[in-house]
């Protein structure tokens, strides 16, 4: 029920249905190094994956990674009702009856340890994605800011993806250039995250980039901003 990306990093993967049809789509599983684990942006768990991730650690952390991913963290935070949960600001309402830590706009949080450092994406506040660095593996996990779908099994989604710009690329899908609000902020978050070492990127939308991963991920996001200056320093 989950595949192994890296060390300590698995997926657990199925198709989401939306009105336009099923999107491919993932949740990152990560496991800290105390041995706890941390689940990123869940998805609807049967048992059999719900066991499957027991099996690597204690669940301890749940994270709502943007106001888009979201809508499953209240079935995972009953099935692991001990775990913290850490979310986009903004999901006050979506997840209303739920309490939260806030995901910082950058560092570490406590809940899920040092191993993922956060960034958050400014200056689009619709959706408000918060990306993470799993130094230790050099993986980058993300949920909207990259596509990388090459298949899908409704022919509604691949029209959707290829209006987009994100059909059988890595690429951004254009509604960030709608919902923009302040690029100058974006791209300043973009030269942190990727001034970042990384070699892989997690999607949660399609295959998992390898292989050139950071200069990909650079001629994708290009638009939004060249020569920014990272604030903060490498990890």
């Amino acid at each position: 029920m989950l595949r192994a990306i890296a060390e300590d990093v698995w997926a657990y993967e199925k198709d989401l249905r939306m009105p336009v049809g099923y999107l491919p789509s993932r949740t990152t599983v990560v496991r800290r190094a105390d041995g706890g684990i941390v689940i990123h942006s869940p998805l609807a768990f049967d048992d059999a994956a719900a066991q499957a991730i027991d099996a690597l650690g204690e669940v301890r952390a749940i994270v709502a990674p943007s106001r888009l991913h979201h809508l499953f963290v209240k079935a995972a935070t009953e099935r692991w009702p001990r775990a913290s949960v850490l979310a986009a600001p903004g999901l006050e309402k979506k997840l209303s009856g739920l309490r939260f830590t806030p995901l910082p706009p950058s560092g570490v949080a406590p809940e899920i340890g040092d191993d993922l450092g956060v960034r958050l994406v400014e200056g689009v506040p619709y959706i408000t994605e918060h990306v993470f660095l799993h130094a230790r593996s050099r993986t980058l996990i993300v949920t909207d800011l990259l596509f990388n779908v090459h298949e899908v099994r409704s022919f509604g989604m691949k029209v959707f993806l290829w209006l987009g710009g994100a059909w059988r690329k890595t690429a951004q899908d254009h509604v960030w250039r709608v919902l923009m609000r302040d690029r100058a902020a974006a791209a300043r978050s973009i030269a942190d995250v990727l001034a970042w070492d990384f070699d892989r990127v997690v999607v949660a939308h399609g295959e998992v980039v390898e292989g050139e991963a950071k200069d990909r991920a650079q001629r994708a996001l290009a638009w939004i901003g060249r020569g920014a200056t990272p604030l903060l320093p490498a990890r």
